[in-house]
């Protein structure tokens, strides 16, 4: 089948490209910025239009010749991002009118009991209806909380848990955060999509798909936190609801902006859950059922599959890392900066400040940690210990990876590059990562920061000192 994908280069749309061409479908993704598209991977595999949604010529081009258009666009990015999707839900109806489209498939959101909703949800909704009222026949999937690395609403999970959710004080939660919510893997999410096309022809309606459970959000931040390996918080109901003063606090703690998180949080005030499971008793289940919460988590923090993450996701995505970096200009040859990187460890030592790492291994094995195991291969390969540190990456010449393995509430990393700038010259940059689990990761690593920067700004300049000497020697 010939398919359209408007919003190629969106979560979903970037997951749902890849599949539909191992489906054997033919795809055509009108986009606005091209350039992103190319770092998808699947570029060379469909064809580009580069056009505007609001340009109704430009969209009934790109509606001619195809059998279905998948419409994955949503605003949320402004005051007037109701407006600007209704007007974008009626180019695109006309268009695939025009055009002689066969289908469209509309990615929504669950709606609740009732009248009363949220600016967001009744955006959702009335795209749909529009495109329902369209003379082309329309699939409208409803869905929740999407799980998986980049969705904005799983980030906003993971970042709240990880910041604030993890630690050992009771959390003052707006009662709504009782409310029940049905999310949905991204797994599966695809799998209705790319199953709305085996539909009868005639098919106009809409759809509620979720996964199997229908837990409320406190319970979505503690199956995060259970899986995450993550102290799970005492939470506390509070009968009073700032969404736009939480939408700040999300901003901050998070990488979903505010402008972002405020019509996400206001939809909290609602039950989002399935009404009906019709879909699937005319497609049939994903391939070992739906999938349930904690499956999803797992998936998404194991970065297993469309779970994982995509070129084009959101800054941001993806566990919380504090990040430090020392760049070194060096009058040597990357050749000569690179041995030294190389010999790192062991009989040859740290370039540091004398004694200092000593004595933090010291304290590590009174904590049951590895203490002072010292020694290196004379060649590291992935996966070689260099004293308390393990080989985790490496490119001969270029770069070293290293993931420490003394006891910490998270995870480090130190990647050493050597980079050429010139005839004899090159620079190093050493970009330490933390990983914080919880809270205790986020006090130990501002706690240790004034060291940290002290002891990893030394090794870097004793690294590059290291290297003229060699030069200058050789």
């Amino acid at each position: 089948m010939r398919c359209l994908v408007i919003g190629a280069t969106g979560y979903v749309g970037s997951r749902l490209v890849p599949r539909l061409l191992a489906e054997g479908h033919t795809v055509r993704c009108l986009v606005r910025s091209p350039d992103k598209l190319s770092r998808t991977g699947f570029a060379d595999r469909a064809e580009v239009l580069c056009g505007d949604l609001t340009d109704a010529a430009a969209t009934a081009a790109a509606c001619r010749g195809v059998d279905a258009v998948f419409h994955l666009v949503h605003s949320m990015d402004g005051p007037d991002f109701a407006d600007r999707d209704r007007v974008i839900a009626e180019t695109v109806a006309a268009a695939t009118a025009e055009s002689g489209v066969g289908r469209i498939v509309y990615l929504g959101g669950l709606r609740p009991a009732g009248e009363a909703t949220s600016e967001h949800l009744r955006s959702r909704t009335e795209v749909g209806e529009v495109l329902l009222a369209g003379p082309v026949p329309t699939v409208v999937l409803q869905a929740g909380i999407v799980v998986g690395r980049g969705s904005a609403s799983f980030e906003m999970i993971r970042h709240v848990a990880e910041t604030v959710f993890g630690g050992p004080l009771a959390l003052p939660l707006p009662d709504q955060a009782w409310n029940r919510v049905q999310p949905i893997a991204i797994a599966d999410v695809l799998y209705w999509l790319a199953a709305s096309l085996r539909l009868p022809a005639a098919t106009n309606r809409a759809f509620d798909v979720g996964g199997p459970d229908a837990p409320t959000y406190v319970d979505l931040l503690r199956g995060y936190s259970r899986e995450a390996g993550l102290a799970v918080a005492l939470t506390v109901p509070v009968p009073v609801s700032v969404p736009r003063l939480s939408a700040r606090a999300v901003g901050l703690l998070t990488p979903v902006g505010r402008a972002l998180a405020a019509p996400l949080l206001e939809s909290m005030a609602y039950e989002l859950v399935c009404r009906e499971h019709d879909l699937a008793a005319l497609v049939g289940q994903p391939p070992g059922g739906p999938t349930p919460y904690a499956d999803a988590v797992r998936l998404a923090l194991a970065e297993e599959g469309p779970a994982g993450g995509a070129p084009t996701d959101p800054a941001g995505s993806g566990p919380p890392e504090l990040v430090g970096e020392d760049v070194e200009d060096v009058a040597a040859p990357a050749a000569e900066l690179w041995a030294v990187i190389a010999g790192i460890g062991g009989d040859e030592g740290w370039h540091t400040v004398p004694g200092v790492w000593e004595l933090r291994q010291r304290l590590d094995g009174l904590l049951g940690g590895v203490g002072l195991r010292r020694g290196r291969p004379a060649r590291l390969a992935p996966g070689d210990p260099v004293d308390w540190w393990r080989v985790e990456e490496l490119d001969p010449g270029r770069s070293l990876v290293l993931r420490a393995e003394t006891r910490m509430p998270g995870v480090t990393r130190l990647r050493m590059t050597a980079e050429p700038t010139g005839a004899g010259t090159s620079r190093y940059t050493q970009t330490v990562t933390f990983r914080p689990r919880g809270v205790a990761g986020r006090i130990y690593w501002y706690a240790q920061k004034p060291a940290h920067d002290l002891v990893f700004g030394v090794t870097a300049r004793m690294i590059a000192d290291a290297a003229r000497r060699r030069s200058a020697e050789a």
